[in-house]
């Protein structure tokens, strides 16, 4: 009995140390990192990548902008990190303060040196953006949430069709 009792322990002991060693196992790494507060998803990229491809990011607006100042002054973060692009899928992520962002895009750039003035724009274009679930053809409305992520905003870019910031804003420089 007491052989029985000493087995049912050890093999007790054996399984919670094998799931406590396993720590999730198989299961895939999340996309939102824990404590990240901000914006994570999937990009899905569609096309050929372009030669001159120097780097492609993603970028948020509080509010959709207006003109070219607004599309290099109010974008966060300021600088944004890269997204691997050469797969046909890539998980992103960016850290972004808590409220409600009306625009998340990814933002082709081709080869040369941004200034962080409206000029960017001549080296800079959409690739696709967060669209409305319910009318795709409209930007979707992304809220960060105090302490959280706002997780599953999941886009298309396509690397075939990518488009000028005057598609979308006034600029006066080219």
């Amino acid at each position: 009995m007491l052989r029985a009792v000493f087995r049912v322990g050890a093999v007790a002991v054996l399984i919670a140390g094998w799931a406590t060693a396993c720590d999730g196992g198989l299961a895939p790494e999340p996309i939102c990192a824990r404590g990240l507060v901000g914006v994570c998803g999937t990009i899905h990229f569609r096309g050929s990548v372009p030669d001159s491809t120097d780097n492609v990011f993603v970028a948020a607006y509080l509010t959709f902008p207006q003109t070219c100042n607004d599309l290099i002054n109010n974008r966060r973060p300021v600088i944004p990190g890269s997204v691997p692009y050469t797969d046909s899928a890539a998980a992103y992520s960016m850290t972004l303060d808590p409220g409600t962002y009306h625009w998340v895009v990814a933002v082709w750039k081709k080869v040369g040196m941004l200034h962080l003035s409206p000029a960017d724009t001549a080296l800079l274009r959409v690739a696709g953006y967060y669209r409305n679930p319910a009318d795709t053809s409209q930007p979707g409305v992304v809220t960060v949430p105090t302490g959280a992520a706002a997780g599953d905003v999941n886009f298309v870019a396509n690397l075939d069709s990518l488009r000028p910031a005057t598609d979308f804003v006034t600029c006066t420089a080219q």
